[in-house]
C-alpha cells in the first residue's frame, strides 16, 4: 500500500470501469434493468468492477474471493450502504440490518437464543398447520397468484412462530404496505434521495405504509408485554432480554425495530424464494413429479413434521437452487469505514462497493450450466465442493440472516407439504420478469393454475 502526500492512502491498482453513458453513467442501467447491469458488469469487468451511479463510483465484487474479503476478512471496516444504512432506515429503524458496530452485536447476542435450534424446532408443528390451512383454500382449476399466495402463508407463519400471533386479518394490509415500503427504498436509492418528512405523494405513501406495519407491531409488543409469559416466540425473548452488564432490557421502540426487521425479512424473502420455486417447477414437470411422488411416499397425506426433514431431500434442494438462481437478497452493499485492500485495489473511506451475487451465483466456473435449474447440483456430497462464499444466498460473516435455518425449515416444510397435495400448473410459455427491488419478486406477480394431484 502506498500514501498520498496528504496521508491519504492511495489506490495501488484500478479497476476497471463498466461502460456508460457520459455524465450519468449505469444511472438508468441501473433503474430499469438492475440484473442485466450485474451480469455485464462480469463479462467487461471481471472479477471488480466499476459502475457509476451518476458521478458516484460504485465498486461490484463478483467473485466469491472478494466476497469473503468483503463480509468476513474485513467485515469490521464496512458498514451498511446508502440502501438499507440510511433510506431504509425510518422503516426499520435500529434493528438488525440496519444497526451498526457494538449496538448490531449486542442486539444479535440478545436474539440469537430465539433461533436456536431448540426454538426453530418447535416453530416447525405451526408452520406444517398454516400451510395445511393454506392449501385447503385454494380450489382445483383456480388461477391464484402463486407471489401473492406464498407472501399471505409465510406473513401467517411470521406471525405465529415468531410472534405467537394470528395477523391473517391484517394480511392484505399489511402485505399491501411491505410492497409500498420495497418500492420506495428501490426508487429512493437511485433517486435524489427525499428526506421522509417532506409532504411529497411518495414519501406520504411510505409514510402510511410505516405507519401501517408499526400499528400491526406495536399491538403485538403491547399484548406479549401484557401477558408477561415467554410463550416460546422471538417476541418473548425481545421482551424478556436483558443487557448482560447492566440488566437494562429493551424499550420498546428497539423491540419495535427489530420485530418489524424481522417481521420483513421473515417472511418477504421465504415467500420470494418459495414463488420462484413453484415457477421453477412449473417449467420442470420431472422435477415436481419427484418431490410429490416422494413428499407422498413420506408423509401419506398427513403435514409434515421436524423429524420428516431428512426423507425429503428434494424439497431443500429445489429451495437452495431457486434462491441461487433468484436470490432473494441479489445484492450486498457496503460502505468502506478505512482504508480496505480489496484485490487489486484499496478502498479509501467512504467508498461504495456491493457483493455481486446474482451475477456470482451464475458464473460457469462456479456452477455447471450455470442458467440451468438442476436441484441435483445441492446434494450434500456435490455442495461440499462448491468453492467458499460462491454461494450466498443469506450473505456471510458476522452478519449472516438470523434466521437462515429457520428460512430453510420453512421453505422445506412448505414445499412438500403442498407438492403431496397440488401443483402449480403455468397458464403459458411467456417468461416470468425478475423485479429487483429491495427483494428480488416476479414482476406483476406469478398467476398460476391449480391442480390437484
Amino acid at each position: 500500500m502506498t500514501t498520498s502526500a496528504q496521508g491519504t492512502p492511495a489506490k495501488t491498482a484500478a479497476a476497471p470501469h463498466v461502460s456508460g453513458a457520459p455524465l450519468v453513467g449505469n444511472l438508468f442501467e441501473f433503474r430499469s434493468d438492475r440484473l442485466a447491469l450485474q451480469r455485464r458488469i462480469v463479462r467487461e469487468c471481471g472479477d471488480l468492477g466499476v459502475m457509476r451511479i451518476g458521478p458516484i463510483p460504485v465498486y461490484a465484487a463478483s467473485s466469491a474471493e472478494l466476497a469473503h474479503q468483503i463480509l468476513v476478512d474485513h467485515a469490521d471496516a464496512f458498514v451498511k450502504s446508502r440502501g438499507l444504512g440510511k433510506i431504509g432506515r425510518p422503516m426499520l429503524g435500529d434493528g438488525l440490518l440496519t444497526s451498526e458496530h457494538e449496538l448490531h452485536r449486542q442486539q444479535r447476542r440478545l436474539i440469537a437464543p430465539a433461533f436456536s435450534h431448540r426454538r426453530i424446532a418447535a416453530y416447525a408443528g405451526a408452520m406444517a398447520d398454516l400451510t395445511e390451512r393454506a392449501q385447503a383454500a385454494l380450489a382445483d382449476g383456480a388461477v391464484v397468484d402463486v407471489a401473492h399466495e406464498m407472501m399471505r402463508l409465510t406473513l401467517a407463519i411470521v406471525g405465529k412462530t415468531l410472534f405467537d400471533a394470528d395477523v391473517a386479518s391484517d394480511a392484505d394490509e399489511v402485505g399491501a404496505a411491505i410492497t409500498a415500503a420495497n418500492h420506495y427504498v428501490s426508487e429512493q436509492v437511485t433517486r435524489l434521495p427525499t428526506p421522509i418528512w417532506l409532504p411529497t405523494r411518495k414519501n406520504r405513501a411510505a409514510r402510511r405504509a410505516i405507519a401501517t406495519i408499526d400499528r400491526v407491531v406495536y399491538r403485538l409488543i403491547a399484548a406479549r408485554r401484557a401477558a408477561a409469559t415467554d410463550v416460546g416466540d422471538v417476541l418473548s425473548t425481545l421482551v424478556s432480554a436483558r443487557d448482560e452488564v447492566t440488566g437494562v432490557g429493551m424499550p420498546d421502540r428497539q423491540i419495535r425495530d427489530e420485530a418489524v426487521t424481522l417481521f420483513l425479512a421473515g417472511h418477504e424473502t421465504t415467500a420470494n424464494a418459495l414463488a420462484w420455486s413453484f415457477h421453477l417447477l412449473g417449467r420442470h414437470p420431472d422435477v415436481a413429479a419427484r418431490l410429490a411422488d416422494e413428499a407422498r411416499a413420506v408423509l401419506a397425506g398427513r403435514p409434515p413434521a421436524m423429524d420428516d426433514l431428512p426423507r425429503l431431500p428434494t424439497a431443500l434442494l429445489v429451495l437452495k437452487e431457486a434462491m441461487r438462481l433468484y436470490p432473494p437478497a441479489y445484492m450486498v452493499g457496503r460502505q468502506a469505514e478505512r482504508a480496505v485492500p480489496l484485490g487489486p485495489v484499496v478502498l479509501r473511506p467512504g467508498d461504495t462497493v456491493f457483493v455481486n451475487i446474482y451475477a456470482m451465483h451464475r458464473r460457469a466456473d462456479y456452477f455447471d450450466a450455470p442458467d440451468e435449474f438442476r436441484p441435483e447440483r445441492f446434494t450434500p456430497e456435490r455442495e461440499k465442493l462448491l468453492v467458499r462464499g460462491a454461494y450466498l444466498p443469506f450473505g456471510g460473516g458476522p452478519r449472516i440472516c438470523i434466521g437462515n435455518h429457520f428460512a430453510l425449515m420453512e421453505g422445506q416444510l412448505i414445499l412438500a407439504s403442498l407438492a403431496q397435495r397440488l401443483r402449480f400448473v403455468p397458464l403459458d410459455d411467456r417468461p416470468v420478469v425478475p423485479e429487483p427491488l429491495v427483494t428480488l419478486r416476479p414482476k406483476g406477480g406469478l398467476p398460476m393454475r391449480v391442480a390437484r394431484i
